[in-house]
């Protein structure tokens, strides 16, 4: 074996010394940076939804009609607004020039339509603007009625007074609320018991449909009915002095609301 052959051989161990410490590095580099090894994974799709906003909104269905329906008048012989015609008058063509007197009875008509829709939905009706009526008239007092159609939901009753004071409560429909429960504690409207007094405010009608029509008739009397008949009769109480001779009780900006609330209802805690 010569000296060149030694050398060759010495260099080519050494290349590969060389070659495995590159591959050693290598891998190393690899690991360092991270993994690119696929790992298991799995999806799978489910159909979506809709949700959709309800609604709620109220809107005068007729302008305001006045009506003398004084109950010893023998000309009080029309229906008032949508009524049931169980407490009939005659219409007033100028509220302004109508002038009452002591025993005197007078209704002011509200029609107008409701809507609800949406599950767990409750609203108050309510009229704003009681707590501002200017009494310049003492010996008078008010009362109110509400109709659905011919239909009497609340027969007369003293009108509560108070920002907040509700006429009566109603619930949307149950259609599409699936296992819910209805809302309505005094059935649904079309098919409801009248109720009066304290239970007025708080009486819940279920509504058949989306929209329906209601008519607030609120009336103001000369006279005190000591019978709570709100019908004028020789025992009522009335003015019997000249104090209130042209003073006027002033009713202005009389707005009916309708309220969305959760805290009545058959099912609200």
């Amino acid at each position: 074996m010569t000296n060149n052959d030694q050398i060759l051989v010495v260099t080519e161990e050494k290349k590969r010394r060389r070659g495995v410490v590159w591959v050693a590095a290598g891998a190393s580099a690899l690991l360092l940076g991270g993994s690119t090894f696929a790992l298991w994974s799995a999806s799978d799709t489910f159909s979506g939804g809709t949700i959709t906003a309800g609604d709620l909104n109220i809107a005068q269905l007729q302008d305001t009609s006045f009506w003398d329906v004084s109950n010893d008048r023998l000309d009080g012989t029309e229906t008032v607004g949508s009524t049931d015609g169980s407490q009939p008058g005659h219409q007033i063509d100028d509220i302004n020039t109508w002038r009452i007197a002591p025993g005197d009875k007078v209704a002011a008509s509200f029609e107008t339509t409701v809507t609800l829709e949406g599950d767990n939905l409750v609203a108050r009706v309510g009229l704003d603007g009681l707590d501002q009526i200017d009494s310049g008239i003492s010996g008078m007092f008010y009362s109110y009625e509400v109709y659905y159609g011919d239909e009497l939901l609340v027969s007369e009753t003293a009108l509560p007074t108070g920002a907040d004071a509700p006429l009566l409560y109603l619930a949307a429909p149950t259609e599409g609320q699936a296992s819910g429960q209805d809302d309505a504690t005094n059935g649904t409207l079309g098919e409801a018991t009248p109720v009066d007094g304290v239970a007025a405010q708080t009486a819940v009608f279920g509504m058949p449909g989306t929209t329906a029509d209601l008519n607030v008739v609120v009336y103001a009397s000369f006279f005190e009915d000591p019978n709570g008949k709100f019908q004028y009769s020789p025992d009522a109480i009335t003015v019997t002095d000249r104090t209130d001779v042209t003073l006027s009780d002033t009713i202005a900006d009389l707005t009916l609301n309708l309220t969305q609330v959760r805290d009545t209802g058959a099912q609200f805690s």
